[in-house]
């Protein structure tokens, strides 16, 4: 077994020449012995806040109280939690002191994190705390000079651990990791206390930049604490040895394995149901979920009876829907993005920045067993001030969007986007191939490497790839430098590592694509874990480690608008997820929303019939009076024009129906699916029929007895 490398860090900070220090260095006569210890157990959370109180301590924030490494330890939740005690009431702290804790990280931090601090600006003071990657570190002005060493170990996730750091004048710092050596600096002289500065547990002392600073957009300080859970914090004005911190870990039985879980992405019950589309409560992680001000119910999920998959309207995702595959794995086709002199100095004006969903929200308008129809609404507004995009000048609104998302059995949904603009011509993005990773996971546990396959309306297809890497190094991933073939391509298909793929069809005008590769991450494909979940304001921040829920993207997809108006542009989008086995099954499915087969009602005099692409379904508009009366379709099928799972929707019908398909003559068994919408214009029937075709299809509808 080798042994971690000692990694040793030291910064100098030397005084400006006329900086006061009075009253922030202690370097009179030592006070007796003191030490600060907090072990967090309390018969009730009010007994615990009563007792840190008389103590002189303030716990501020979300937090609660869970199993320890002996009783009960302190839960923090990443953002709210801390624990403040007042300068007056810290120990003076002499020439050698020691300050260790138990912690159990649920994801690494967003920058250096405190375990416990009473530092000015890390220039005056101590600092002990976790950066960004699970490394520890301590930090000590002595003789006026900033000297800090940093462990080459990483602590884990989810486990216990048990880390110290020491300072004497005679050996200088030492930190140790589970009882081990794990960083070791030279120095030695007086330690110059912060006397007026207070002493923080678990949360930074002000906003701190999230790392990679030079990387990350927008570059400002955040508010954040340690996540995870911490336990038996000591504060002793005494450097206790390096043999007797080994003892005691080696006399602790602390918790063995994971002590904290890899939550799963919400996505609610497990296997195939009822098709239809419902409202629910889709629960994350206990601390993340106290956080939020968003009601029961507030979710919707499209479950389907055939497959385990489902599409997610979850506010985790700031309602952002996702298709989830029958194994777990989570995709996105975007949403509307601008950026740019429309986006006040922010980068980016999206969804995704609208961390509280103070505007995104899902609503389900129809739900039957033959389609469900949900409505998602939101701005386009910026992460650090929720201010939106391209505000008009004289009205004061901002770029609005509505999506009306039709879905059906087959786990195949026409994506109408509704942008409403001052500024239609300015940039705007309408797709992005969005692979979104649970708590754990890495990009190439979810994406195959062989990631695209493009095709266009004559079967001609190209797959692209993108090498993997020998090491995790922080660079460019190796994608494809363009996706330019097969000429004239419409349609795209993502492999995921699943029996199920997402796939993505335009139609097919003005249509290209590009790909990912500008921006440096520590996997095979970009990499971003500033959304999903994260409630940092932040629209772009590389992730360092498989912790955190995050995001990876691919490819954008342009086409042109179906539709126009002076202050709305609409876009179609066919989308949903297809077996991994029959990916070529999306070329007759794109020929029967793009080029569908003509279509007749017969007799002709009931009224007429027009293939809606925003509804994927032939509409039929009836003259008969009264209207529930016997009717009757032709659909000219071919193979260029082909059937592929036909819907019909038939206006002012309400009563219960037959339906008969026939097909060469011959009545194609089969159940179809019947729903009733309700509109304010009156009812619609909607029959859902599962049958493919080359050829003329006849189907005839007629009044069921009630």
């Amino acid at each position: 077994m080798r042994t971690q490398p000692i990694r040793v860090v030291t910064f100098l900070f030397a005084l400006l020449p006329g900086l006061s220090l009075s009253g922030s260095l202690h370097a009179q006569k030592l006070e007796p012995p003191a030490e600060l210890n907090w072990s967090f157990d309390s018969p009730s959370d009010a007994a615990l806040s009563l007792s840190l109180e008389k103590a002189g301590d303030h716990l501020q924030g979300n937090w609660r109280r869970v199993p320890g490494v002996r009783h009960e330890a302190l839960e923090f939740d990443g953002y709210t939690t801390g624990l403040w005690r007042a300068a007056k009431d810290v120990p003076r702290l002499g020439n050698a002191f020691t300050v260790s804790a138990w912690v159990a990280l649920n994801n690494y931090p967003w920058n250096w994190v405190p375990v416990v601090d009473q530092s000015d600006h890390r220039q005056i003071g101590f600092f002990f705390g976790i950066d960004a990657f699970g490394h520890v570190g301590f930090g000590a002005s002595i003789n006026g000079v900033w000297n800090q060493a940093v462990t080459a170990k990483t602590l884990p996730l989810k486990r216990w651990a048990q880390i110290s750091a020491i300072y004497s004048d005679n050996h200088g710092i030492t930190i140790m990791i589970d009882g081990a050596i794990a960083a070791e600096l030279s120095t030695s002289g007086r330690f110059w206390q912060a006397t007026d500065t207070s002493l923080v547990v678990g949360r930074v002392h002000s906003p701190e930049v999230a790392f990679p600073a030079w990387i990350s957009h927008p570059q400002d300080p955040m508010q954040y604490s340690l996540d995870g859970d911490l336990d038996e914090v000591r504060l002793l004005n005494r450097a206790v040895s390096v043999e007797n911190l080994n003892e005691e870990f080696a006399q602790t039985a602390k918790p063995a394995g994971d002590v904290l879980p890899f939550t799963e992405l919400p996505s609610g019950p497990k296997g195939a149901g009822a098709f239809g589309a419902l409202y629910a409560s889709l629960h994350f992680e206990a601390a993340w979920d106290r956080l939020r001000r968003i009601g029961p119910d507030s979710d919707v999920i499209v479950r389907f009876d055939r497959s385990p998959m489902r599409l997610v309207f979850w506010q985790g995702l700031n309602f952002i829907p996702a298709w989830v595959t029958e194994n777990g794995k989570w995709y996105t086709d975007e949403f509307l993005e601008t950026w740019g002199p429309g986006c006040e100095g922010a980068g980016d004006c999206e969804p995704m920045s609208d961390k509280q969903s103070r505007y995104s929200h899902v609503s389900v308008l129809q739900s039957t067993d033959a389609r469900a129809v949900i409505h998602w609404r939101y701005a386009l507004s910026e992460a650090r001030n929720y201010q939106g995009a391209h505000a008009d000048p004289v009205s004061g609104w901002f770029d609005w969007a509505d999506e009306y998302w039709t879905v059906y059995p087959d786990g195949v949904a026409v994506r109408k986007q509704v942008l409403h603009s001052s500024a239609l011509d300015a940039p705007h993005e309408w797709q992005e191939t969005i692979i979104i990773n649970g708590p754990g996971q890495r990009p190439e546990d979810n994406i195959e490497p062989n990631a695209l396959t493009l095709l266009n309306m004559d079967g001609e297809s190209a797959d692209y790839r993108w090498e993997p890497k020998s090491d995790h190094s922080f660079s460019n991933p190796k994608g494809p430098a363009r996706l330019d073939l097969p000429k004239n391509a419409n349609i795209q298909v993502v492999h995921l590592k699943s029996g199920e793929n997402p796939f993505q069809i335009v139609w097919a005008k003005g249509v290209s694509f590009d790909t990912y590769n500008g921006e440096p991450s520590y996997s095979m494909f970009e990499w971003w874990n500033h959304w999903p979940v994260a409630q940092v304001g932040s629209s772009g921040r590389p992730a360092l480690a498989p912790d955190r829920p995050s995001h990876t993207s691919l490819s954008h997809i342009y086409w042109t608008p179906w539709e126009r108006t002076p202050v709305t542009m609409t876009k179609l989008l066919l989308c949903g997820l297809v077996e991994r086995k029959a990916a070529e099954s999306t070329l007759p499915l794109a020929r029967s929303w793009i080029t569908p087969p003509q279509a007749q009602l017969v007799p002709e005099s009931s009224g007429h019939v027009e293939y809606d692409p925003t509804q994927r379904a032939f509409h039929v508009q009836r003259n008969a009076d009264p209207l529930e009366k016997s009717l009757a379709i032709r659909l000219e099928g071919s193979p260029e024009h082909p059937l592929v799972n036909p819907v019909l929707v038939v206006d002012h019908w309400s009563a219960p129906v037959r339906v008969h398909v026939f097909a060469g003559g011959r009545e194609i068994e089969g159940r179809p699916r019947i729903g009733i919408e309700h509109h304010p214009e009156g009812d619609w029937l909607i029959v859902f029929l599962e049958c493919i075709a080359q050829q003329e299809v006849r189907i005839a509808l007629e009044p069921a007895p009630k």
